[in-house]
């Protein structure tokens, strides 16, 4: 016999990911009953428009609920789930690098994680997020999925293996291509320039990727191998030896990989 799918959850965690998934659980009109977070004030904001209740004590949270979500930093799942009562309902957490036997002490597990990179202060379509999910049994599996669905319109499995793949991935073209946008604006700003002159060209970059292989969109020095221009940067780069050795790798690195082609 199907089960009934899941209409009231409890959220653990006000930071980046949390606050975005309070505000489309709250606007999808799934039930949430609680929200957790060790500052009570961040909890009540993010749920006043729904007089959502703010708990700042784990052993408080709300047993009758459908679903908790654990969307807290990764090192501090553990500790959440040390203070956590008994639950016969589903817990799953959001983490891209964390598996699902993290949470084998609730007999329901899953795993509901969105694929993108959220701010607080910054909108999102969630229609448009990625969601992977990944539950201890089929019947589980099933209710994230259709949770999932309410909230966005991709929507697939994942298990813990994949999920680490596609974070890595996630690591290397997002946060680590951001890094390399923060150096570019100190570098630029250390010559009193804006960063906005690279805005068209980080435009450019970002429309060529979602048409053609990133391989094949690949431009600049390194791939030319033109070691003079390659070796001036570097020489201009002396007063700073941590983004010498950033472009000195990276550089090498296009070469290589552009070599075996």
């Amino acid at each position: 016999m199907t089960q009934t799918n899941i209409s009231s959850v409890v959220l653990f965690g006000t930071g980046n990911v949390g606050t975005h998934f309070a505000k489309a659980l709250i606007e999808s009109g799934i039930e949430l009953k609680q929200i957790y977070s060790r500052n009570p004030d961040h909890a009540r904001e993010l749920g006043s428009k729904k007089n959502v209740v703010a708990i700042s004590d784990l052993k408080k949270a709300d047993t009758t609920a459908d679903l908790w979500i654990i969307s807290v930093t990764d090192d501090a799942i553990p500790e959440i789930l040390d203070q956590l009562p008994d639950f016969n309902g589903i817990v799953a957490h959001t983490a891209g690098s964390i598996p699902i036997d993290i949470l084998s002490r609730f007999e329901k597990r899953g795993v509901f994680y969105p694929f993108q990179t959220l701010s607080k202060d910054r909108a999102v379509d969630y229609n448009e997020v990625p969601f992977l999910i990944e539950g201890s049994d089929p019947e589980t599996t099933r209710k994230l999925l259709k949770l999932a669905g309410i909230l966005s319109e991709r929507v697939s499995e994942a298990d813990s293996s994949l999920r680490a793949t596609l974070h890595i991935a996630a690591v290397l073209s997002c946060n680590f291509v951001n890094h390399l946008y923060t150096l570019s604006a100190d570098l630029l700003e250390e010559g009193g320039l804006s960063f906005k002159y690279l805005t068209p060209l980080i435009k450019e970059t970002t429309q060529k990727v979602l048409y053609m292989l990133p391989q094949n969109a690949q431009t600049g020095p390194a791939i030319r191998n033109d070691k003079a221009v390659i070796d001036k940067h570097i020489e201009r780069l002396r007063d700073n030896p941590s983004l010498q050795d950033i472009y000195r790798l990276l550089s090498h690195d296009i070469l290589q990989y552009h070599k075996r082609e």
